[in-house]
């Protein structure tokens, strides 16, 4: 009889150790869930603030196209050159971070390009065709803190 009641005993302690477990585990599960949905959230959050900060590069780079320089050659011709991001180049990556002020990291990459085209006077750089000469390739990152990247 005292077999029978250890039995019954270690039985029953065992089903309530396993109903621990898969609680755990579905809790666990649960969690790893929401923390992949709110990364997916800050990926897109942060491909949206890429494509914005892209465009500002653009408008806002020192030989944009509206400021590309244009020198006088040897011969009487010009040649014109500019700067512009490729934003089919354009990549995004966010990441989880280990520190608790800053939960998430984002890198951007993209490639720069460096665009010439030669013309009898300045003015025919309007119609123009423009070459792309250079590729330079560029990688940003960027933290996620207090609800803005930065």
């Amino acid at each position: 009889m005292k077999i029978m009641l250890k039995i019954t005993l270690i039985a029953t302690l065992c089903c309530f150790c396993l109903a621990m477990t898969d609680t755990d585990s579905l809790a666990s599960s649960q969690k790893s869930a929401n923390q992949d949905k709110k990364l997916a959230e800050k990926h897109a959050d942060f491909e949206n603030f890429a494509h914005s900060k892209v465009k500002q590069l653009n408008r806002n780079h020192k030989f944009a196209r509206s400021r590309m320089l244009i020198t006088k050659q040897a011969d009487g011709t010009y040649l014109a050159r500019y700067h512009q991001i490729d934003d089919s180049s354009l990549k995004v990556k966010v990441m989880r971070s280990k520190s608790n002020t800053i939960p998430y990291v984002g890198i951007i990459s993209y490639k720069e390009q460096i665009l010439e085209s030669s013309a009898g006077t300045p003015e025919e750089f309007d119609k123009n065709h423009f070459a792309v000469v250079k590729i330079i390739p560029n990688r940003h990152i960027f933290s996620y803190q207090k609800g803005t990247w930065n």
